[in-house]
């Protein structure tokens, strides 16, 4: 029993990684050719280029995850009933409930581990080639920025800035007001500078003029240096383009959206619509699973050309129904939620439609 469950994990675990390293070397091959001219144009060194090449790979393993899984899936149910291994697994005592549950529990990991993967390396992967890019190119992207007004939800707070620069990380003539639960100005901080302290995580103030707004009188105090732990808005939200949720690190990106959301509905659709899609996007691998096992493979007869046929038209039905439902739902059409959820819904019918057709290359005479 646990030869045949060892035999049915490493089978399918070899048959997947087989596939995402093909197709992780296909996509790194086309973004080096299609990229070639540029390189020589700009006199890109070689040992550049295969560090630029090198960086894609944890983001086309992401990419191509989803779909390199419905084909090792499809893959090996196909081959265990056209070698009529299945049988064997039968007559030992291990049903189809077994074997589909070893398959679902080797992805439920595989899914958990590339979804903290995507966020804590893939992500700052991009950033860093895109960096590297720019250095390259010769592109200056400039992430200082001026006129900064946010809205901290969250602490009850409203913070502006004349300027911010991203090499030191310091804002310019900060006004800071603070509102009572009843959105009444309790407290107004103007300061010349505030210098970000990544100790703490939040703002350090100085030559800031405390005003504390009451009732009866305003209390004026000053300080060369005023810290205070509410103001804690990260400096990614300060940046130029900040808006850019797909490179944003998490924290800062749900604190983001949920400051957006009470400032500019428009704009949280587009980001929250990006959000949803990167968070789950990992995900999408299990459900591709999910469909796979749920392919009628009895009397299929040519394996590998059923294997692709069934992963082509799944993988185009959903990442088609993924890019309408994505444009909808970043115009406010639909909500971000339906517009993500939805494509996942779409496919899940598929393998009902795929049990009933009945081609021949497929089918045993």
């Amino acid at each position: 029993m646990k030869i045949l469950n060892k035999y049915i994990s490493l089978t399918f675990l070899k048959i997947l990684l087989s596939t995402i390293a093909l197709t992780t070397l296909l996509l790194v091959c086309v973004d080096l050719f299609s990229n070639f001219d540029s390189y020589i144009q700009n006199n890109i060194s070689w040992l550049n280029i295969t560090i630029l090449s090198i960086s894609l790979i944890p983001q086309s393993i992401i990419l191509v995850l989803a779909p390199a899984t419905l084909f090792s899936v499809t893959f090996l149910l196909s081959q265990l009933y056209a070698s009529n291994e299945i049988i064997a697994f039968l007559s030992s005592g291990i049903s189809l409930k077994k074997i589909y549950s070893k398959i679902l529990f080797v992805m439920l990991i595989l899914t958990i581990f590339s979804s903290v993967f995507n966020e804590n390396f893939v992500l700052q992967s991009r950033i860093d080639r895109e960096q590297l890019k720019n250095k390259l190119f010769n592109i200056n992207y400039n992430f200082d920025n001026t006129n900064i007004g946010l809205i901290d939800s969250l602490n009850n707070t409203i913070i502006y800035a004349n300027t911010y620069i991203e090499k030191d990380k310091t804002l310019y003539k900060v006004v800071v007001l603070k509102k009572d639960s009843s959105n009444n100005i309790i407290e107004r901080l103007d300061s010349k500078t505030a210098v970000w302290n990544s100790i703490n995580n939040d703002w350090i103030l100085y030559d800031t003029i405390v005003n504390g707004i009451s009732e009866d009188n305003i209390e004026v105090k000053t300080y060369e240096k005023y810290e205070d732990n509410s103001i804690n808005l990260e400096p990614n939200l300060f940046r130029n383009l900040s808006s850019d949720i797909q490179t944003m690190m998490l924290s800062s990106a749900l604190k983001y959206l949920k400051i957006q959301k009470k400032v500019n509905l428009k704009l949280w659709y587009e980001n929250m619509s990006d959000f949803l899609d990167r968070l789950l996007k990992p995900f999408s691998a299990f459900l591709m699973t999910i469909i796979a096992l749920s392919i009628d493979y009895r009397n299929k007869k040519n394996v590998f050309l059923f294997s692709i046929f069934n992963s082509v038209i799944i993988a185009v039905i959903y990442y088609v129904v993924n890019m309408v439902t994505l444009i909808m739902s970043k115009q406010a059409i639909i909500n971000p939620y339906i517009g993500i959820l939805l494509p996942y819904l779409v496919v899940l019918f598929v393998p009902f439609v795929l049990n009933r057709i009945k081609t021949i290359p497929f089918s045993r005479k």
